[in-house]
C-alpha cells in the first residue's frame, strides 16, 4: 500500500466516523462499560501464600556422623506427600469448616478432591517450599493455607519426636550390643592371656639375648679353665710326688777298691816317683775302677742312708689340677643347662609367635570395640538431648519461612487496570470497526483504488473532491454538541465509578490530592 492510498484511506476512516458517530459513541459505551461489567461480574480467586523451610538432614546424621552412612532424606518430597495425603487433607478441612462429617461420602470426597487441587506446592529452593491456596474467599484461602501450615507443622513436630525417641532407642541398642561385644573381647583376651603364660615377644627376645651372652661369657671361661688344667697337668707331670734327700750315700766295693788303691798310689808315691811301674800300675787301676763306678747303678751301693720328703709343689699343682677340674665340671654343666634354657627359649619364642597374631587380633578388636563403645556412649547422650529438644519442639525439621498472607487483591488483572483499559479498548473497537468497513466496503472511496483497480492503459480523466466543511463548523452542530455532551456524562460516570467504588478512593482524599497538586503548582 503507496504512501496515497493509505491517506485516503484515513480520510475514508475519519469521513466514516463523522457519518456514523451515533453508533459509534454508542459503540464506544458499551465496549467501554461491557469491560468493565465483565471484569466486574466474572469470578475472583484470592491466593494466599507461604513458605516452608525444610531441613534436609536425618535426626541419626549428627548423631553416627564418623561412624555410618545415613542416607539423605528428601524433606521436599516428605511434605508432598504428607501435604496431599488424605487423612491430611480431612484434618484440614474439618478445621476450616470444609466438611462437617454429616455430609454424604461423595460430597465429602469431592471436597476432599478440590482440596487438593487447590492446595499447590512448588519447590523455590532446594529446601524452600511455596505452598499456595486459591479459593473465590480471601478469608478462606487465608483460613485453610494457615491450617494447612498448622496442621503440617503439628505433624512434622509428631513425627521429629518420634524420630528422635526412635534414633535414641537404636543407639540404645547399638550401646547394647557394643557393651556385650566389649564385655565378649575382654573374656577372651583374659583366656588367652590365662592359656598363654610366655610373655611378649620382647620378652622372650631380651631373654634369648641374655642367654646367649651368658654361654658365650661361660664358654671363654670353660676355655680359659680347660687352659688352665692343661698346664696344671703338665707343670704336675714334671715335678714329683715326694722328694730323696740323701745322708750318706754309702759304697760300694769297686769304691772301697778304689779307695785302697788311693791309699796305696800315695804310699807309692812316697817312695817312687811317677813313672815308677807299679806306680803307672796303680793308676790305671784306678782309672779302671773310676768308669766302673761312673756305669755302676746306685742301687749296688752299700750303707747309703736317705729321707724322703712330700712334694710341696706337687701338692700344689695337684690341688690347684683339682679344683680347675671341678670348676670345669661345674662350667660344663652350666653350659649344658643354658643351652637347654636357650632351647626353651627358642620354642617359647615359637609359641608366642605362634599366639602373637591372635594376641594382636584380640587387642585390635578389644581396642577398636572400647572406641566404638565410648563414642557412642557419647552419642546416646546427644540423642537423649536431640529427643529432650525434639519434646520441648525445639529441633523441629520445618520452619514457617513466611507465614500465611492474607489476600488484599484476587488474582490477575485488577478491576482498576480494567477499568483504565475500558475506554482504550472501546476506541480500538471503534477504529477496528471502521477501518474493516473502508477496508471491505464496494464503494471507491479514493481515485488511488481506481487506478490501481484498471487496466494500465485506462486511464482516470478526472476526479470530484468532496466538499469538507470545517471541523468547527462540525463540532458546533447541534446533534455533535449533544453527542459530545452525553460521552462526556459517561465518561464523568464511569471514572467517578472506577474511581470512587472500584479503586476505593474517597472524596475526601480526592480533594486533598488535588489541594496538594494546586498548592505545589503555585507554589
Amino acid at each position: 500500500m503507496d504512501l496515497q492510498l493509505l491517506l485516503d484511506t484515513l480520510r475514508a476512516v475519519k469521513l466514516e466516523l463523522y457519518r456514523k458517530r451515533v453508533m459509534a459513541a454508542v459503540i464506544f459505551m458499551l465496549v467501554t462499560a461491557g469491560v468493565l461489567a465483565v471484569a466486574f461480574v466474572t469470578p475472583k480467586t484470592y491466593t494466599s501464600h507461604a513458605v516452608l523451610y525444610a531441613d534436609q538432614s536425618s535426626v541419626l546424621q549428627p548423631l553416627l556422623r564418623g561412624q555410618a552412612e545415613v542416607s539423605q532424606l528428601d524433606r521436599i518430597n516428605e511434605a508432598r506427600e504428607l501435604i496431599q495425603s488424605r487423612t491430611f487433607l480431612e484434618q484440614v478441612a474439618a478445621d476450616t469448616g470444609l466438611i462437617t462429617g454429616m455430609e454424604p461420602d461423595q460430597q465429602r470426597n469431592a471436597a476432599i478432591a478440590t482440596l487438593r487441587k487447590q492446595v499447590n506446592l512448588r519447590v523455590t529452593n532446594r529446601s524452600f517450599l511455596e505452598l499456595t491456596y486459591s479459593s473465590g474467599e480471601p478469608d478462606q484461602s487465608f483460613q485453610v493455607l494457615s491450617a494447612v501450615l498448622n496442621r503440617f507443622l503439628e505433624r512434622t513436630a509428631r513425627k521429629k519426636r518420634s524420630e528422635s525417641q526412635g534414633a535414641f532407642e537404636f543407639i540404645d541398642s547399638q550401646v547394647k550390643a557394643y557393651q556385650r561385644q566389649l564385655e565378649e573381647a575382654e573374656q577372651r583376651l583374659k583366656e588367652f592371656r590365662v592359656r598363654n603364660q610366655d610373655g611378649t615377644e620382647g620378652n622372650v627376645t631380651a631373654r634369648i639375648e641374655r642367654l646367649r651372652g651368658d654361654i658365650e661369657t661361660l664358654k671363654l671361661e670353660i676355655e680359659q679353665t680347660e687352659s688352665q688344667v692343661e698346664l696344671t697337668r703338665a707343670q704336675l707331670a714334671e715335678e714329683q710326688p715326694v722328694r730323696r734327700i740323701t745322708l750318706n750315700a754309702g759304697q760300694s766295693s769297686a769304691e772301697r777298691r778304689l779307695a785302697a788303691l788311693r791309699q796305696e798310689r800315695d804310699s807309692l808315691l812316697l817312695q817312687y816317683h811317677e813313672k815308677h811301674p807299679d806306680v803307672v800300675s796303680v793308676l790305671g787301676q784306678i782309672e779302671d775302677l773310676q768308669r766302673q763306678i761312673a756305669t755302676q747303678p746306685a742301687q749296688e751301693r752299700e750303707g747309703a742312708l736317705t729321707e724322703v720328703m712330700e712334694n710341696p709343689v706337687y701338692e700344689s699343682l695337684k690341688l690347684q689340677l683339682a679344683e680347675s677340674t671341678t670348676r670345669l665340671a661345674g662350667q660344663k654343666n652350666r653350659l649344658t643347662s643354658l643351652q637347654a634354657l636357650l632351647d626353651e627359649a627358642f620354642q617359647r619364642g615359637e609359641r608366642v609367635a605362634a599366639n602373637q597374631a591372635e594376641l594382636s587380633e584380640l587387642t585390635r578388636d578389644y581396642d577398636v570395640t572400647r572406641e566404638v563403645y565410648e563414642d557412642m556412649l557419647q552419642r546416646r547422650e546427644k540423642a537423649r538431648l536431640t529427643m529432650t529438644l525434639d519434646v520441648q519442639g525445639e529441633g523441629v525439621s520445618y520452619k514457617i519461612q513466611e507465614p500465611a498472607s492474607y489476600p488484599v487483591s484476587w488474582d490477575g488483572l485488577q478491576l482498576y487496570q480494567v477499568g483504565i483499559a475500558g475506554p482504550f479498548l472501546g476506541s480500538a473497537t471503534v477504529l477496528g470497526l471502521l477501518v474493516m468497513l473502508v477496508m471491505f466496503d464496494q464503494r471507491v472511496r479514493s481515485p488511488r483504488t481506481l487506478q490501481l483497480a484498471l487496466p494500465p492503459a485506462i486511464p482516470v480523466l478526472a476526479t470530484i473532491p468532496h466538499y469538507s466543511s470545517s471541523w468547527k463548523d462540525r463540532l458546533l452542530r447541534k446533534d455533535v454538541i449533544g453527542l459530545l455532551f452525553i460521552l462526556g456524562i459517561f465518561m464523568a460516570g464511569y471514572l467517578a465509578f472506577l474511581l470512587f467504588s472500584v479503586m476505593g478512593v474517597t472524596p475526601e482524599q480526592l480533594v486533598r490530592k488535588v489541594s496538594e497538586l494546586l498548592g505545589s503548582g503555585g507554589a
